[in-house]
């Protein structure tokens, strides 16, 4: 036979709550604004400069997104992996050195 006492009804709600509340602190902390505060990555939408991406290789630069998107796709299209960043003279399409000259003369050609 199992006895329940008044303290168990007692002691339930305040772990329950005191759980809750340790959430609510975790949550608040993990996505406050303090600097160095939060564990959740924060996007630096701020241009970047043309060389600040390693070893690719721009190949060639326009004024906006959706050009970008599109040169980009026409890229992968016949197989050369290329990507586009956001830099401070404008949307930089980028492919790895082996891909330059391909891309480079599929482009020029279109």
């Amino acid at each position: 036979m199992v006895s329940v006492f008044a303290e168990h009804y007692f002691l339930f709600p305040v772990v329950a709550i005191a759980l809750a509340g340790v959430m609510v602190l975790l949550c608040r902390w993990a996505f406050s604004k303090a600097k160095g505060g939060s564990l959740v990555r924060r996007v630096d939408h701020r241009p970047a400069e043309r060389d600040a991406f390693g070893l690719l290789t721009d190949i060639r630069t326009v004024p906006n997104y959706n050009e970008a998107r599109v040169l980009v796709s026409r890229l992968k299209d016949f197989g050369i992996k290329a990507t586009a960043a956001h830099t401070k003279d404008g949307w930089t399409i980028y492919v790895w050195p082996r891909d330059e000259a391909a891309a480079r003369g599929l482009l020029d050609h279109s």
